[in-house]
């Protein structure tokens, strides 16, 4: 009986040994991605393999999902994600980097680990049972992707800003962020209560010039250009007159709400262009004042060197509004929105037949955008400004937290 108790006791000592070292060596500090890549995430990077559509580099895994799930905006994601995954809990992989990819609908993982958390990990697989393919301690069987591709890769990255991960979207990758070329690059920082995320594509575009942006602080949505995207070719359907041309060299959009209960939606919101184009603008305004026997609401102002329409009575809260100024020195264009009050409508405008038929890059736009705002209704805004440097587009988005804002009055 002694002897019983005395091997009990040396057995919780060394149990009760390893849970303390595998607490000690679990990092609580991401090591991060520098760029240009060293020779560390390199050797990672050359376990890709060639059918991977996307694939995302993390070192220190384990304190980067620590920050997620201290982040207010991601903390909800990563918990409900985490309950429908099987993976390794953080303390298994300790300061392991992890190398994660998609291919045929399925996300695998990577893990490189020490001797101790690669036995962990093998009994955990064999414990969870239907996991083995989902996550490798070795490196993958596959032919990896070839060297050449790998190196435009890094080249495209080369200017990326450090951060806590570097995720790659390949010429075969169609998710719906980031909404530029492919192959695309990103570098995810997270920080206490931001996200902020770096995108790069190649462009041959020449450089964006300078882009002075007003936010109103209550509109849902608030974007300045110097070339508008090319959705808002399709805003002539939804609003009746030929906005887009009036926007095609440049111009602001304050989007208060949309009415979705209909068979075409139609926004509530302010136009605006530079004072200079006062002649195109009030051809416009003529033109357009022609139907509103139709049902037409034609509303304008002045305000500073901004020429406002709108077909509704929000440029009356437009014009009570108060305005955060951006003033970029290069930018195709930039935005914020709120996606607290973005999100849900942009749920029923990707079911809305109507706006399929008649809009269709809007209607895959708000299709795209809603499979990723959708998540960050604990984020307080997200700001995004695109730009062209002659070499490549680069997509640069701040996610900030706080609860949501109420709509306006």
């Amino acid at each position: 009986m002694k002897k019983l108790l005395l091997i009990i006791v040396v057995l919780a000592i060394i149990a009760g040994g390893v849970a303390l070292y595998l607490n000690a060596t679990t990092p609580s500090q991401s090591r991060g991605v520098a760029f240009p890549l060293g020779a560390r995430e390199q050797e990672m990077l050359s376990h890709v393999p060639a059918s991977a559509e996307a694939f995302a580099l993390v070192p220190t895994a384990a304190a980067l999902t620590a920050k997620l799930r201290a982040n207010p905006i991601t903390r909800d994601v990563v918990d409900e994600w985490s309950a429908k995954q099987k993976l390794p809990e953080p303390w298994m992989i300790g300061g392991a980097d992890l190398l994660a990819w998609r291919s045929e609908g399925k996300t695998r993982y990577f893990l490189r680990l020490d001797p101790l958390r690669a036995l962990l990990v093998r009994m955990y697989i064999m414990v969870a049972g239907d996991i083995g393919d989902t996550v490798v301690i070795n490196a993958p069987a596959e032919a990896a992707i070839g060297a050449d591709e790998l190196q435009r890769i890094e080249a495209l990255a080369a200017k990326l800003p450090n951060g806590d991960a570097l995720v790659v979207q390949r010429e075969s990758g169609r998710g719906a962020f980031p909404p530029i070329a492919r192959p695309a690059v990103s570098s995810v920082a997270v920080k206490p209560d931001i996200i902020d995320i770096v995108s790069r594509a190649g462009s041959s575009d020449p450089p964006s010039p300078p882009l002075a942006a007003s936010f109103p602080k209550s509109a849902m949505l608030a974007a300045a250009f110097t070339e508008p995207p090319r959705l808002v070719g399709d805003l002539d359907r939804l609003t009746g007159a030929k906005v887009a041309e009036l926007l095609a060299n440049g111009g602001s959009i304050a989007l208060y709400d949309v009415e979705v209960g209909k068979l075409m939606p139609r926004p509530i919101g302010v136009f605006g262009v530079p004072a200079e184009r006062r002649a195109e603008f009030t051809n416009l305004v003529d033109l357009t004042r022609q139907g509103e026997a139709l049902g037409y609401e034609v509303h304008t102002a002045e305000r500073g060197n901004q020429l406002l329409l709108s077909f509704d009575r929000s440029l009356d809260t437009y014009i009570k509004d108060t305005f955060e100024a951006r003033q970029l020195p290069s930018a195709r264009w930039t935005l914020r929105v709120d996606p607290g009050r973005l999100a849900p409508i942009l749920s029923q405008l990707s079911n809305n037949i109507g706006l399929r038929i008649a809009s269709p890059r809007i209607f895959r736009g708000a299709k795209d955008a809603d499979r990723w705002i959708s998540a960050l209704g604990r984020a307080a805004s997200i700001e995004a400004t695109d730009t062209t440097d002659g070499t490549a587009e680069q997509l640069s988005v701040e996610i900030a937290a706080g609860g949501p804002r109420e709509a306006p009055k």
